[in-house]
């Protein structure tokens, strides 16, 4: 019996742990009010560095189309030779302005090509980044309103803690309240076994008082006889009436 008194859990105070509870809700209720949200500032694709979008082929691929384009101007360069061969005008007037015109359209095609490859890459890059700043803005969007729903929700527990809290502090009141109203009528019915036992023995005490009362009574209905004696001043015929009797 001894082991089972000792593993039993004590019950713990009502009053106590309401106290605490209200304690932790103030405590967190104003940690929830000092709370600053995350801040938010939209990225700028002036501020952002491009290098790390960009394409790091894309010389290589400038190189290659360029030698592209100047393998299919040398074979074009080369049909221009063959016929002004045939046509007995190599290295004529004809030829040096047809050769002409072919370089002049070489060296345009190269660079169109050249500054088409660099802008799409640059375009690109462009995109990219900012994908990746409208991305981190709505990441930063998206914490802001998980610490701001995570403070309500803090908020809310404290006050559900509060409540709860002042719904054990009556609880506790109203214990009490009936610990004493018990208090009081176990206190009465003590005093009225108390004054019951004593009228008890007082009626013991006096019973051989009452006794003679009743003793008394009775005799009442046959009075004892009392003797009284009278007294009075002795007058001339008392004298005689001695006189004569003593002859």
């Amino acid at each position: 019996m001894a082991g089972q008194g000792q593993g039993q859990a004590q019950i713990p105070n009502i009053n106590t742990l309401a106290s605490q509870g209200i304690r932790g809700a103030g405590y967190g209720t104003a940690q929830e009010m000092g709370y600053t949200p995350q801040q938010v500032q939209a990225g700028q694709l002036s501020s952002t560095s491009l290098s790390p979008y960009m394409n790091p082929y894309t010389t290589d691929v400038i190189k290659a189309n360029e030698a592209d384009i100047l393998r299919g101007g040398q074979m074009m360069q080369n049909n221009l030779g063959t016929q002004a061969t045939a046509a007995k005008a190599f290295g004529g007037s004809r030829h040096g302005i047809a050769t002409g015109e072919l370089g002049r359209n070489m060296v345009q095609q190269l660079a169109q090509s050249s500054a088409g490859l660099r802008q799409q890459g640059f375009q690109n890059a462009q995109q990219m980044a900012q994908q990746d700043i409208q991305g981190r803005m709505q990441a930063d969007l998206a914490n802001q309103g998980a610490g701001l729903a995570g403070s309500g929700q803090r908020l809310g527990a404290s006050n559900q803690l509060a409540n709860i809290s002042n719904l054990g502090f009556g609880m506790g009141q109203t214990v009490q309240q009936n610990l004493a109203n018990q208090g009081m009528q176990q206190q009465a019915m003590q005093q009225a076994l108390i004054d019951a036992a004593k009228q008890k023995f007082a009626g013991y005490t006096t019973a051989p008082v009452s006794g003679l009362g009743y003793m008394n009574a009775a005799l009442g209905a046959s009075p004892v006889p009392e003797t009284s004696t009278e007294q009075k001043s002795p007058g001339l015929f008392d004298y005689l009436t001695m006189y004569y009797a003593n002859r």
